[in-house]
């Protein structure tokens, strides 16, 4: 066999092994282009931004007192803080999702959809109005060491071992 015709065999094996390995492995469950994936990220990050304002405005609306006055939280703070924050956080979570099924993504709107998740995250948090999320509060254990505290110095009946 000829140096030539060697050559010729291995860049054809070359060929072959590399046409086998750039064909998908499974067309189906590839993702494909979704032409609604920009808008709904454009439309999710103005859906925020929104609801970001508005709980902020709501926070202010608390906090925001003159002349020494106490701030007074109503029903109608703490409904607002949790209608508002939820959308918040379904819409970023919408806007990452359509932003990662977006095959044309740019650097710019992965900086963007990571700032938003970072500031809207902090705002939630921040802006949380006391009593908008019931917690339970601490169950009280009788430990056995319950009694009244001796203030005597330990040399009268009512003092526990002393």
């Amino acid at each position: 066999m000829s140096t030539q015709a060697h050559h010729a065999a291995l860049q054809g094996r070359e060929t072959r092994r590399m046409l086998a390995f750039d064909s998908p492995v499974s067309t189906r469950w590839r993702i494909t282009r979704q032409r609604w994936s920009p808008f709904a990220t454009a439309l999710a990050s103005v859906v925020v931004v929104v609801a970001l304002g508005k709980l902020v405005m709501n926070w202010l609306d608390v906090y925001l007192v003159f002349f020494g006055d106490q701030p007074e939280v109503d029903p109608s703070n703490i409904t607002a803080y949790r209608v508002w924050g939820a959308i918040a956080v379904a819409a970023l979570l919408c806007g990452v999702v359509a932003h990662a099924l977006n095959r044309r993504r740019r650097v710019l709107g992965s900086f963007w959809q990571a700032l938003l998740v970072a500031c809207g995250t902090g705002i939630v948090v921040i802006s949380y109005i006391p009593g908008a999320v019931h917690l339970p509060a601490p169950e009280h254990v009788e430990d056995g060491y319950s009694a009244p505290p001796c203030y005597s110095g330990g040399d009268n009946d009512e003092c526990v071992g002393g």
